[in-house]
């Protein structure tokens, strides 16, 4: 075979490729409250995922509602969130960092709280890193009460991560 048709054949199969927007790290994300002891009532905390301070994100996840009846962590799913990695329509999202802010208030009570959090897909990990918590926030790997404020996981797969509030460590 010739160099010509090898070149040919190459351009073609190189063209071939399918190209994709480059995604961000991305995580299915639960929002939990941590509570001690069980409330003497049911509690309704609501979670709003997103919001002001959202910059860079490809998916801000979804908003919704935790029904606490009992001691320990009790979870809900704000869905999937995504970093966003690249920059398209004038955005400057590959050198910007990737920003989505999580918050709760719990009805009927005076606890409320909230973090911000900075999303990298650095190497070949993942990670998502609190920044101004309210005191008690915490994210993790797993449904455990943990006290770090960063979570890492591998490329290409989905966390799980959950970011706790405490409402009685305030």
């Amino acid at each position: 075979m010739n160099h010509r048709i090898s070149a040919r054949l190459l351009a073609l199969a190189v063209c071939a490729i399918p190209m994709s927007a480059m995604a961000g790290a991305g995580a299915n994300v639960s929002a939990c409250i941590y509570l001690p002891t069980a409330p003497m009532a049911p509690l309704k905390a609501t979670v709003t995922a997103g919001g002001s301070g959202t910059h860079c994100m490809n998916d801000k996840g979804n908003s919704t509602t935790i029904n606490v009846t009992q001691a320990g962590l009790t979870c809900g799913s704000v869905g999937y969130v995504e970093a966003k990695a690249s920059s398209t329509k004038g955005d400057t999202c590959a050198t910007d960092t990737s920003t989505w802010p999580v918050a709760y208030t719990i009805g009927g009570t005076a606890y409320s709280g909230a973090t911000q959090s900075d999303w990298s897909g650095a190497g070949t990990r993942n990670s998502i890193n609190l920044q101004n918590q309210t005191r008690g926030t915490s994210v993790c790997n797993s449904q455990n009460l943990c006290t770090g404020t960063n979570a890492t996981w591998d490329h290409g797969t989905q966390g799980p991560v959950y970011v706790i509030f405490q409402p009685q460590a305030q």
